[in-house]
């Protein structure tokens, strides 16, 4: 990241104040707290995520929409066993068929 150094005078209260919010809030110096402020009042359109809401909303409501034919882990067994024993209907369904087979190949040698 190209970046200038940019000098600034704080009364001590304000210093101290500014460390212990470093410590608090797990910034990993006063300047991030203080890009971090300014990011805040630059660009306030932009969420805590990086994103704007619109973005956000957006995401949020497409991932709540079902997947036609999706299917579920339920937890048990190998989660990599899973999904490479599901097939699809896609253009993917020849490089997971490669990968499953390259995934039994290399487990099978290790037994």
């Amino acid at each position: 990241m190209n970046s200038i150094t940019l000098n600034i005078s704080l009364p001590y209260a304000m210093h101290a104040d500014a460390k212990k919010m470093v410590r608090a809030q797990k910034y990993t110096s006063v300047s991030e707290l203080i890009r971090d402020a300014m990011r805040k009042i630059m660009y306030r359109d932009i969420t805590v995520n990086g994103f704007t809401k619109q973005f956000e909303e957006e995401t949020l409501r497409a991932a709540a929409e079902p997947i036609e034919n999706s299917i579920e882990w339920n937890g048990k067994g190998s989660f990599t066993d899973f999904v490479l024993s599901h097939r699809t209907s896609n253009a993917k369904n020849n490089i997971r068929s490669r990968l499953y087979k390259e995934f039994r190949t290399s487990k099978n040698q290790k037994s």
